[in-house]
């Protein structure tokens, strides 16, 4: 295996130039380093968005590829693995800014055989330009359990796909988990306590600036408790939704209680948080009673 450093962005309806702009401007500045940067689009409808990444393939190291059909994040990920050259591997959200003039230097560093880094996240944007977005909201209130202080507190648990360095022999040997489209990186954490494989988290975050729409995080909301309540069983103990709403159904007047509340105020619940007034606290309250009513659970 070429010693060297393959970064690796999975896309979707996402244009990604400018941060592989940054990310080899990054790289040239490191003096003999071998890299390759490979952005792989997941079936974009977005035709545009597809045609202005193709420019990737013009730069030096850099290559753009496409998929013709939607297989989901996991599937992706594992193919550019499948695609990728060095030995190091850097797997990135292309929706992620890149804050730190010694990002890539930073990881290079912290090369330890056998061991997964995670580098973290850290929330961007303004309050006063993001105060009626939900998903802002919600992320800033979260922020403080991004350092890694305290993410290496539960290592595994806080093992998230965002941005994140491995060995490529002992990513091919584990991959992600394609059948889950979602809570992919949650299973990868459990995975790799089973497997006794070291997690370090480190800060060198990438930065969310980019928040979407009430209504969008909402759905994706559901769409995360859908596929909860059906990977429950590999998820268990490492999901504080899915341990939550397993100490209720110990407790079945609480539960059944959460369920009827739903039922009776959750369509309410959801017209406040995707309005342009979102309630935060509401969020976990309609979160659990979403999942509690799943018919799957």
């Amino acid at each position: 295996m070429n010693e060297g450093l393959s970064i690796l962005l999975p896309a979707y309806n996402q244009v990604c130039v400018e941060r592989v702009i940054t990310l080899k401007r990054l790289c040239d500045s490191i003096p003999s380093l071998n890299y390759e940067i490979i952005v792989a689009d997941d079936g974009s409808p977005d035709l545009g968005a597809v045609e202005r990444n193709s420019a990737i393939n013009s730069m030096a190291n850099c290559r753009f590829i496409r998929k013709e059909r939607n297989e989901g994040s996991a599937a992706t990920r594992n193919r550019l693995a499948e695609l990728s050259q060095y030995e190091w591997l850097i797997f990135l959200d292309c929706d992620m800014d890149i804050p730190d003039q010694d990002f890539i230097k930073k990881y290079i560093d912290k090369r330890i055989q056998g061991c997964v880094v995670n580098g973290g996240l850290n929330i961007g944007g303004c309050m006063e330009a993001n105060r009626r977005n939900l998903r802002y909201l919600y992320e800033s209130r979260e922020a403080s359990s991004h350092t890694a202080e305290q993410r290496n507190r539960n290592p595994y648990k806080s093992f998230r796909s965002t941005n994140f360095m491995i060995q490529r022999d002992l990513f091919l040997s584990i991959k992600f988990e394609e059948k889950m489209k979602r809570y992919e990186d949650v299973y990868f954490g459990k995975v790799l306590r089973q497997k006794n494989i070291k997690v370090l988290h480190i800060d060198n975050p990438v930065v969310m600036n980019d928040f979407e729409s009430n209504p969008d995080y909402i759905n994706k909301i559901e769409l995360d408790a859908r596929i909860l309540s059906t990977f429950s069983d590999e998820l268990k103990g490492y999901s504080h939704l899915l341990t939550l709403a397993n100490t209720l159904r110990r407790m079945p007047p609480l539960y059944y209680s959460v369920r009827t509340w739903h039922w009776a105020f959750g369509k309410a619940e959801r017209s406040i948080l995707t309005g342009s007034h979102p309630c935060l606290k509401l969020l976990n309250i309609y979160r659990i009673g979403y999942f509690l009513s799943n018919k799957q659970y």
